[in-house]
């Protein structure tokens, strides 16, 4: 395990990475931190600092100030470079010491820590040995921290017991070792996180779960990026994600310590989740998405299924990031929130290169697809582009009405591969039946050509449904009372369902039934997440657990509070019933 942990920090950068895990390396070995990391702002040297005892003087308390450095530390870095060591030292004793250490801590013995993630090569060990002996004074010493102990901090803190010993320890190394089998990694992963997430005896005890998880997340991506492949870092970032979400919902917590620990937390697994995504779809993916048929051919498979499995789990994960970047660029300072808006924008042109040069996007081969749909129409209403995308629901409403005609290509509701890979087995009444039985993605549809204003193709496919598919079930989804305390675990056994709406009515009769559930089940009362603006997290649970996503966010906005809600005279009384599982 000592390998595997000096391997991941070797493998770190300094900004954003390893400066993004010491703090929490030294909190829970029983430090005080003081400062973490900032960007844009003079730090005088200081990376980190934390008030702890000092092994080297008998355990003393003492003022560590932490300058970190990535890799391994060599002669270039010594002098030379933005990021060089002996620059960062003397800025330290110059200006940290005189003038930004506070008075309660004046008197207190000071440990200067050049913190790296790899060792100190030997052609620069005589600079750092004479710097040392020149600069000591009597309340001033120096210290090294390179991998192998900032690797012993991780195995006695961070991963001790639980995780290192008997059968447990082999399910964090069975992760990283099928890595290039992203499903099986991820349920190595998951499982880990049940073994993490046990009822804690206390807060403090929950606040280490979390730190647990957050650091497994980062060997593993580290151990996935190095390899080439962040599948399986992308799907664990997400269950850790959502898994910490209950525990750092500032709603949940008292004002106190803990509360801005955790938040402080979530930030930085969000951050993480957040660099992954941004890896893997914008960097990796991005490229390719407008060259036509090149995300196509990517998938290597000559099955038109697995191809359009796979595009439409790369929109929902462009969908979701760029809806996730929308969300950071409204909460942060004014040039963050610039750059996470750009982002916001260029996540969403890539999904559009992408549903241009990939014509298999505009027939969805599972019902539940309406998921991927509903982030992606969200991401273009938020950034005010819905003209460029409605073009894409209208291809989409022609060939769900074609498929429904000839009873081929069509969606259907089964989720398990082999099922989906041989539909449709025939077209005979008794099967056609059978997958069209009830579906969400028709109303979805249904909903957002009126939305956007075509209400012939609406037309067309409610007659069109009507005539070819009448025992079709259309149904929405809304969370209960249940929803905001289980859905993030993973449990599928909570909510309410709508079933049956009135599609022989009328269109409009669709539509107001719809705002009524809203109205009267609103979203913002369920779910903390949504009350505080963030509901990127209940779009996260929705796509990783496959349920459907609430028609409160169809559009940017929640429309159960908008002027566009019907008149609840004008609608039937919904008849709803607990939810099993979507």
């Amino acid at each position: 395990m000592k390998l595997v942990v000096t391997h991941y920090l070797r493998s770190l950068r300094e900004r954003g990475e390893l400066d993004a895990i010491l703090p929490d390396l030294l909190a829970e070995s029983g430090f005080e931190v003081l400062t973490r990391p900032r960007r844009g702002t003079r730090q005088a040297g200081v990376d980190v600092a934390a008030v702890g005892p000092n092994p080297d003087r008998d355990g003393a308390r003492s003022l560590f100030l932490f300058t970190i450095k990535s890799g391994d530390l060599t002669r270039e870095h010594w002098d030379t470079g933005q990021q060089a060591v002996r620059p960062s030292l003397n800025e330290i004793l110059d200006e940290y010491i005189p003038n930004r250490i506070p008075p309660h801590l004046a008197d207190m013995p000071i440990v200067i820590c050049i913190c790296m993630g790899g060792e100190m090569r030997e052609d620069v060990r005589a600079q750092w040995s004479g710097f040392c002996r020149t600069n000591e004074k009597s309340n001033v010493c120096f210290a090294e921290w390179n991998g192998e102990r900032l690797a012993d901090l991780i195995l006695r803190g961070m991963l001790r017991a639980e995780l290192i010993e008997s059968e447990n320890r082999g399910v964090f190394q069975k992760a990283l070792a099928m890595l290039d089998q992203p499903d099986v990694a991820y349920r190595h992963f998951r499982h880990l996180l049940d073994i993490i997430f046990t009822k804690p005896k206390n807060q403090t005890e929950r606040t280490r779960q979390l730190r647990k998880a957050y650091l497994c997340l980062w060997i593993l991506f580290v151990w996935a990026r190095d390899a080439d492949n962040l599948e399986a870092a992308y799907l664990a970032s997400e269950l850790v994600l959502l898994r910490s979400w209950p525990h750092c919902d500032s709603t949940r917590l008292r004002k106190g310590s803990t509360r801005q620990e955790r938040l402080a937390h979530f930030d930085q697994v969000l951050q993480l989740h957040t660099i992954i995504a941004n890896l893997l779809l914008v960097e990796k993916i991005g490229p390719f998405a407008d060259k036509r048929y090149a995300l196509s051919m990517a998938v290597n498979s000559r099955n038109a299924v697995d191809i359009n499995i796979a595009l439409f789990e790369t929109l929902g994960r462009l969908s979701l990031h760029g809806l996730w970047l929308d969300a950071i660029s409204a909460t942060q300072d004014e040039a963050f929130a610039q750059a996470m808006s750009e982002g916001a924008d260029k996540v969403l042109n890539i999904a559009i290169g992408m549903l241009n040069a990939n014509p298999a996007l505009a027939a969805p081969v599972r019902d539940d697809f309406a998921i991927e749909l509903a982030l992606f129409m969200r991401l273009a209403d938020v950034r005010g582009r819905l003209p460029n995308v409605a073009d894409y629901i209208r291809g989409i409403s022609d060939h769900l009405c074609n498929g429904l005609t000839m009873r081929q290509h069509y969606p259907t509701p089964m989720t398990d591969y082999r099922d989906v890979l041989a539909h449709p087995r025939d077209r005979s009444d008794a099967y056609f039946e059978e997958h069209t039985r009830a579906g969400i993605l028709y109303t979805f549809v249904l909903t957002w050509l009126a939305m956007i204003g075509d209400q012939e193709r609406a037309e067309l496919l409610r007659s069109t449904l009507l005539e070819h598919a009448p025992h079709m079930t259309h149904q929405i989804w809304v969370p209960d009372g249940r929803t905001d305390e289980v859905f993030w675990d993973g449990d599928r056994d909570h909510g309410l369902s709508a079933p049956g709406l009135p599609l022989d009515d009328s269109q409009e009769a669709v539509i107001e039934l719809i705002n009524r559930v809203m109205k009267e089940h609103p979203l913002h009362e369920r779910v903390s997440a949504v009350r505080i603006g963030l509901p990127p997290i209940l779009l996260a649970a929705c796509r990783h657990y496959r349920m459907p996503v609430p028609p409160h966010l169809w559009q940017g906005q929640d429309r159960s509070e908008s002027g566009s809600t019907a008149s609840d005279q004008a609608a039937p009384d919904p008849a709803m019933q607990q939810s099993q599982g979507g």
